[in-house]
């Protein structure tokens, strides 16, 4: 289903619109850190490299959980040649806790490449964005409509809302024709200025007013353009997302002690997620396995180090895409003094409690080394 604007609108109805949504979001836009200049000022030019940065982050993640990282991130790395320069374990670390971590190492592969070919500024030209890892039609079109007022469009789930619910569209437009018709439609609204911020504005309507559930319709600017609210299917369009299928995976942690040291392994860059970051052993339980002989089990097979198991350190739970996981961490000792042995992990350290917060590592993760770190938690049974 290709993209076409009602019969019933004008030239004069589509500029009508785009001044009507500019005008609300010049009233009524969040003031949000990567918005302002790169002096911290609002209102001055957008500086690139912090369009980018939020743009990134934003993928997939809230603004209210993501403006603490940006605001930490851009501190320590402010310009593209800091952050081509930075070590990919303190970039990894800067992001710990947003998840996805792929956008990091993209990002900060990015900023090499950049920073190699173009030593002023991030540049205006969208053959170059679009050869970068990482960078896709939506980062291309948010980077270059905010900070060079290129005109290009954007597609994500708040300005796709907008523009499904405005046109009456009730296929599903996140797929096939459905996703061609979007970013056409993304494209043809665009006006010949203020291109950035009218797609910032699309987005903002989506997420303070035309809301997945109950979007308050006396509220938004387009409420005389919208076809969804004329018959009533705002709750219908878009069409709800099937929510996948749940696998509930049940998973063993050993926290190896050796003294006053614990184990930590790095995994490889080519495992499944979180590539080069840093956690205690772990894997999937076989069945009803005893916690107490899947940590033997596990400790053998990932480092190829004997254990004796001791007390239950806490239970985790988090969601991976589809799966739920339970992992119950186990503390045990080494047995027999034997040398890690590589093999699913690229690399080990024995590091004391206190050293645990300098890696970066999975939230899952993260709350264990917490807890471990915790110098009035209850000492160890064995």
């Amino acid at each position: 289903m290709s993209f076409s604007l009602p019969p019933s609108w004008s030239g004069r109805t589509l500029t009508g619109l785009r001044t009507k949504l500019l005008n609300w979001f010049d009233k009524h836009q969040r003031d949000l850190p990567w918005r302002r200049a790169a002096d911290g000022t609002a209102g001055g030019p957008r500086d690139p490299y912090r369009v980018w940065v939020s743009e990134v982050m934003l993928q997939q993640t809230t603004v209210t959980a993501v403006v603490p990282y940006f605001e930490r991130f851009v501190a320590a790395l402010p310009d593209v040649r800091a952050l081509a320069a930075a070590d990919e374990q303190r970039v990894l670390k800067l992001w710990e806790g947003l998840g996805y971590y792929r956008r990091a190492r993209h990002l900060h592969a990015a900023a090499k490449a950049l920073a190699e070919a173009h030593v002023d500024q991030l540049p205006d030209d969208p053959a170059v964005w679009d050869a970068l890892p990482g960078v896709g039609r939506y980062i291309l079109g948010a980077v270059l409509s905010q900070a060079f007022d290129r005109k290009l469009p954007i597609v994500e789930a708040n300005s796709l809302r907008v523009l499904a619910r405005l046109f009456g569209h009730r296929g599903d437009p996140r797929v096939g024709a459905g996703k061609a018709w979007v970013w056409t439609a993304a494209e043809t609204v665009l006006p010949n200025a203020r291109c950035g911020d009218f797609n910032q504005a699309l987005m903002e309507l989506g997420a303070l007013v035309c809301t997945p559930t109950a979007p308050d319709c006396g509220a938004c600017p387009l409420q005389g353009h919208c076809e969804a609210k004329r018959l009533g299917l705002q709750e219908q369009i878009p069409p709800k997302k099937k929510p996948p299928a749940i696998t509930e995976v049940s998973e063993v942690g050993v926290v190896i002690r050796s003294g006053d040291t614990l184990l930590l392994c790095q995994r490889p860059a080519d495992a499944g997620r979180w590539q080069n970051m840093w956690e205690v052993p772990h894997a999937p339980r076989a069945g009803d396995e005893d916690v107490s002989d899947a940590a033997v089990r596990v400790a053998k097979e990932l480092t190829g180090l004997d254990v004796e198991p001791g007390v239950e350190v806490m239970t985790v739970k988090h969601g991976v895409t589809r799966y739920a996981i339970t992992l119950v961490c186990v503390e045990a000792a080494l047995v027999g003094g034997g040398a890690f042995a590589p093999g699913s992990y690229a690399d080990a350290k024995w590091v004391t409690p206190a050293d645990l917060a300098a890696y970066p590592v999975s939230s899952p993760q993260r709350k264990l080394m917490t807890a471990l770190a915790d110098p009035n938690r209850q000492p160890r049974l064995f």
